[in-house]
This record gives structure tokens, sequence and C-alpha cells, in this order.
């Protein structure tokens, strides 16, 4: 799903970029001892700082970041260090249905995106999928309680089907061979965590 205006404002914001590299990424970075992950997929990349934090903070030799939004992508591109060029391919797809054979990533990453899908559980069957054996899921998402609250209901959109809480959470990606490993739950409103693929 697209974003509304004021959802890009968010996304775009440097103040968001601040987060994701200093908050967000190292935050995530610190629940797994493994040093680097090769060749990682980013879902949702928007703006592309997300990747950037991936090549830095887990040692990525290669990322592939997509976005459904075309937009996204060219200004993700437009944005792009030239320290990553050779390092971060910026794409469109669907993370719903992604263009990528099986088992070929070592680590996926969902920075704030699967409430935004009409039917996040595909989603999360696709990066299982494209997840090698061993191979670690790392998120960051909201849940239900936080996207009913007045404000972000009446001024961002989301999916109905993007809606979920830590139980519905846990049983999908234990449905498609993923185990939290490392997680840090914030009540009902958000987790940060990471799972491995059996």
């Amino acid at each position: 799903m697209k974003l509304n205006v004021i959802e890009r404002l968010i996304i775009n914001n440097p103040v968001r970029a601040c987060i994701q590299r200093h908050i967000e990424g190292p935050m995530l970075r610190k629940m797994v001892s493994r040093k680097d992950y090769p060749l990682c997929l980013e879902i949702g990349c928007g703006r592309g700082i997300g990747a950037e934090v991936i090549a830095e903070q887990f040692g990525a030799k290669k990322v592939i970041a997509t976005d459904i939004d075309p937009e996204q992508i060219e200004r993700a591109k437009r944005n792009l260090k030239p320290d990553f060029n050779d390092r971060i391919e910026f794409k469109v797809a669907d993370a719903m249905a992604l263009d990528e054979p099986d088992e070929k990533f070592d680590a996926v990453f969902s920075f704030g995106v699967l409430h935004h899908l009409e039917d996040w559980r595909k989603a999360v069957k696709e990066i299982s999928r494209v997840l090698r054996d061993g191979g670690e899921f790392f998120f960051e998402e909201p849940f239900r309680a936080f996207l009913r609250i007045f404000f972000v209901r009446t001024f961002t959109r989301h999916p109905s089907g993007g809606e979920f809480n830590f139980e519905e959470f846990n049983r999908a990606l234990n449905k498609v061979d993923i185990d939290i490993i490392k997680m840090k739950r914030i009540g009902n409103i958000a987790i940060f965590g990471v799972g491995r693929k059996r």
C-alpha cells in the first residue's frame, strides 16, 4: 500500500532517518552476535536509510532494497551516498510476491512495513521463502493498539488486514518456520526483534 502525504512526510523526514541510524539499527544489532550478513533484503525501503543502516551496521556486502512505490525508489537512488553505490541496489517490488529465488538471503529487514500491507501474513511467508536456513529476519512493527490511537487512525491509513498483536505475529512467524530469538516489546504498542529461520 502506498503511503499518504502525511506518512510520506514522516518517513522522508530527517528525524526518522536519525531514529533508524541511531536507535533502531543499533537496538536490532545488539540482539545478535553474528558479525556480518553478506546478502540482505530490505522490504519497504522508503528513502533508503534502512539500506544504508544494514550495510553499515550489519556488515552486508550487498543489500537489495525494495519498495512498492516507484517514487520512493527514485528518491532512495537520488539520496544514496556514493560510498554505497556498489553495495546497495534499489528496485520496485511487492513484499507479498517477491521476485527472488528461494533461500537467497542471509537476512531480511522490515523497518515498520508489515502493517502497511493488505496481507502481512503473505509477506511473512515470502520472507521465510527467500531466507536461507538459519537466516535472520529483523523487524520493527507497531501493534494493532498503536494503529487504533485516534491521531494515528485519523492522519494515516493502514489496511485492516495489516493490523496484528504479538500473539498473531508470533503465530504467523512460527507457521513459516521463523522463531523469535530476541525481542524488545513495548507493551501492546510495538515490537523490535529478530527471528531465525529453522
